[in-house]
This record gives structure tokens, C-alpha cells and sequence, in this order.
């Protein structure tokens, strides 16, 4: 019997390298996210890394990625005491305050808000599984009765086809509640009428 034991494994954990499809010559890349200094980028209280494209078919470079900003909060108004939520349209630079109305008594202060970094131009609609960055199409992606299976890596397809494969599935109660992959997977991916069909997909994408 194939016993399958929930390691608690977000979906971010396989997020440091995506495997996706070249924009210039179709071919299989690699989005790598930087974990030096060189990479960093300021982000709100912390940092995120820039992520690194590599298409080692035609060398081609991907600019870093642009962000925009969204600028949000709930505070209490300090005129009418009352609390209430303001978001910013979209922004060119990060703001460090941000002057909301009260939508209560209309009195105007600023904030220092939260922010929310979204990328500038990069939303393409065509159905297909695509990066946060780049916006690039997944390499690992394909229908399934209507459906679209995908994995960003090696790493995801093992974890996919050792949960796919156990007849036994166990989860690991730490307190992640629903926010593991595992408990994300959607009902396709989890019904035994699709089982050999999803590992003959990820057995050839192994190959």
C-alpha cells in the first residue's frame, strides 16, 4: 500500500525555481529567484528577491520586472473616531504616507499605509498557468477533462506523484490548517478516476 505523509508544503515552497516557456524561441527556462544581496529589492518592512531568467537555448534576458503600487489601510478616523478601509489606485512609486477621506464625517490626514506591489502591464488572459513575475507561460501544464494540471519543477511533480500514487493519504495536523498545498489541491487531482492519467502526464514530464 502507498502511504503518502503531508510534509506541510506551501505552494511557495516550490517557488524557487519555475521551469517556463521562453517569449523568443518556445524553449524550456528557468525562472531562478536570486538569493544574494545582488537580487535583493526593499520591500515593505523585509525583502523580496528578484527573480532571474535564464533561457539557456537562445541566452535571451527578461528586464526585471516592474512593479506598481497599491497603497491601503483601516484605520480610525482621529475627527470622528470611526473606523473605515481607503485603497490608493494604482501608483508609480511606493508612497511612504497616503491622505485618505473619511467616507463618515470626510475629514482628510494621512497614513502610513500598507502596500500591496502588483506588476505593471503584465496581465495576458489566454487560460494558460503563468508566473507571478514574468508573467510567463508554466512549462509543466496540461488539460485534464477541462482542467488545467500544472507544476512549476521537479520538485512539485515528485510531491504531486507521490501524493497522486498513495492509496493511503495522511495529513500532518501542525496547526497549517487549509494553506498547505496538499489541502489546496483541487477535486480533480484528488479523485481516483483521474489517478493513472495524471501520473502517465507527470511520468512524461519527468522524462
Amino acid at each position: 500500500m502507498e502511504r503518502f505523509q503531508d510534509e506541510n508544503k506551501w505552494l511557495g515552497s516550490f517557488a524557487n525555481e519555475i521551469f517556463v516557456k521562453c517569449p523568443k524561441c518556445d524553449s524550456k527556462s528557468i525562472i531562478r529567484l536570486g538569493n544574494t544581496e545582488e537580487y535583493q529589492k526593499e520591500y515593505y518592512k523585509g525583502y523580496i528577491y528578484i527573480p532571474i531568467f535564464e533561457c539557456k537555448s537562445c541566452f535571451f534576458k527578461v528586464d526585471e520586472p516592474v512593479y506598481q503600487y497599491i497603497a491601503y489601510g483601516s484605520p480610525y478616523c482621529n475627527n470622528c473616531f470611526e473606523q473605515y478601509e481607503f485603497e490608493s489606485p494604482v501608483l508609480k512609486e511606493e508612497p511612504e504616507m497616503y491622505k485618505a477621506k473619511c467616507p463618515h464625517c470626510r475629514f482628510q490626514e494621512e497614513w502610513e499605509p500598507k502596500i500591496k506591489y502588483i506588476l505593471k502591464n503584465q496581465i495576458i488572459n489566454d487560460g494558460l498557468r503563468r508566473d507571478q513575475w514574468y508573467n510567463l507561460p508554466i512549462w509543466f501544464q496540461k488539460e485534464v477533462n477541462g482542467n488545467l494540471f500544472w507544476a512549476y519543477n521537479l520538485d512539485h511533480i515528485d510531491y504531486l506523484e507521490r501524493y497522486i500514487k498513495a492509496d493511503l493519504r495522511e495529513r500532518n495536523n501542525d496547526g497549517s490548517g487549509n494553506g498547505t498545498m496538499v489541502s489546496r489541491l483541487p477535486q480533480f487531482v484528488k479523485a481516483a478516476k483521474n489517478r493513472e492519467k495524471l501520473l502517465k502526464i507527470l511520468k512524461k514530464w519527468k522524462e
